[in-house]
């Protein structure tokens, strides 16, 4: 439960004094000694959504495995791939 300064209104936040915790607020000052009995303060911020950065989650990978077939046709693919590069270098090299 959050309590409010009686002068102005304002949260008031635990502050650590002389080896205690205090309540103060940070607009007038006003200062109020906790029981250390009774609560436990803490404070938790709260950012607004607008504010918050939008972070990417890592997820493990899961081990496909391929066929003969597939593993065939992605050598096939590669080969071709590799051909054409190298006509292309080819091709640059004479027209340099």
């Amino acid at each position: 439960m959050v309590k409010l300064c009686p002068r102005c209104g304002s949260p008031l936040m635990p502050v650590k004094k002389d080896g205690e915790t205090v309540l103060k607020c940070n607009k007038c000052g006003y200062e109020v000694r906790t029981d250390k009995r009774r609560e436990k303060y803490s404070v938790k911020y709260q950012v607004d959504a607008s504010k918050r950065v939008v972070t990417a989650q890592a997820t493990e990978t899961k081990e496909t495995k391929l066929s003969p077939e597939e593993r065939e046709i992605l050598s096939e693919y590669y080969e071709v791939l590799l051909e054409e590069l190298e006509r292309e270098e080819g091709s640059s090299e004479e027209s340099d």
